[in-house]
């Protein structure tokens, strides 16, 4: 689950922003939106595909969004994170795909979450390491 609650008192309608659900495969429908007021509450199951919009171009306040991801268990939170991470670290063709990669990992690891998790930083911090090398060659190649 996931619980998002706004909480600027001075956001208006038309500042804009919120919150977008959309159909679970189909990012083109979008099913509602979900306006930022202050004090509300969104509380929605973390599959839901969802973005967050921008606000308004000219707002110039400062916009503080609250937001708490909620798992069962540490297990099933370590797992969910990973996905992001596994989809840009092991060349793996979709979701579909990393959430059966870490499926694997979980049960090789003796569905243990420290272990998970220690894989995960690693995983991460080679993430990291990748986008920096990345940006490095980007730079060089323009010439900067």
């Amino acid at each position: 689950a996931v619980v998002s609650t706004q909480s600027t008192g001075d956001y208006q309608p038309d500042h804009l922003g919120g919150t977008i659900f959309y159909q679970h495969e189909d990012l083109s429908e979008i099913v509602t939106l979900v306006q930022n007021r202050y004090g509300r509450v969104a509380l929605f199951h973390c599959q839901i595909k969802h973005a967050a919009r921008p606000p308004h171009a000219s707002l110039t306040l400062a916009r503080y969004t609250f937001v708490v991801k909620v798992a069962r268990d540490k297990l099933s939170a370590v797992q969910r994170e990973m996905l992001t991470t596994v989809l840009h670290t092991q060349d793996l063709e979709d979701e579909r795909e990393a959430e059966e990669w870490v499926e694997r990992e979980s049960t090789k690891l003796g569905n243990d979450p420290e272990k998970l998790e220690e894989l995960f930083v690693s995983l991460s911090e080679e993430a990291v390491q990748m986008r920096q090398e990345h940006l490095e060659n980007s730079l060089v190649n323009a010439g900067m």
